[in-house]
């Protein structure tokens, strides 16, 4: 495949959808249609910078070795899921500064430790751009969800450690989310 051109198709804060128009091994003209939290200029297809991030997702473990959830409304669902705390990373924030902010933000809990688990990959590269990092975090404060924002609806919670596969089996656990409970 070769890209030929890239059509932005909206114009959004966080959100935009994307025309790329690909010419395939056989010569045949194809469209392609991405969502990404980028500008034009920054698509991947676009800069070929694979390592840049998008978002940070927060494995938070509490000294007593329980994992700090959240049930959050998702609106492409209409329903809960299950995740471990996320969000965006802004600009000019590193991975860290990122990940401790949208951690009090979600929970009202802070970080004693920062562990990089896995560096900004593509979280669903049939459909986005989209690059997340994991990072672990021990974790230390009251919990609470007073920090979210307006259209946030979250609830936090723990489970222990111990818990976490059979806690995957029995809910609606995001695939990013499922993924890491499993691999405690």
């Amino acid at each position: 495949m070769r890209l030929i051109d890239v059509v932005q198709l909206t114009d959004s804060k966080y959100l935009n959808m994307y025309k790329l128009k690909l010419i395939n091994k056989k010569g045949t003209p194809k469209d392609y249609y991405v969502a990404s939290r980028r500008k034009r200029e920054y698509l991947s297809c676009n800069t070929k910078k694979h390592d840049v991030c998008d978002g940070v997702m927060i494995i938070p473990i509490t000294e007593n070795d329980e994992i700090v959830m959240l049930k959050q409304y998702r609106p492409a669902i209409s329903d809960y899921l299950y995740e471990l705390p996320a969000g965006i990373v802004d600009k000019g924030e590193t991975i860290e500064q990122a990940a401790r902010r949208e951690l009090y933000e979600e929970t009202g809990l802070r970080g004693k430790s920062y562990e990089l688990i896995l560096k900004p990959s593509y979280s669903s590269v049939g459909l986005t751009d989209e690059t997340t990092a994991i990072v672990k975090m021990v974790v230390e404060g009251e919990m609470t969800n007073y920090n979210t924002e307006e259209d946030e609806e979250i609830e936090v919670f723990k489970i222990k450690r111990c818990d976490a596969k059979d806690f995957v089996k029995n809910h609606n656990v995001s695939v990013k989310g499922a993924l890491v409970l499993l691999s405690l």
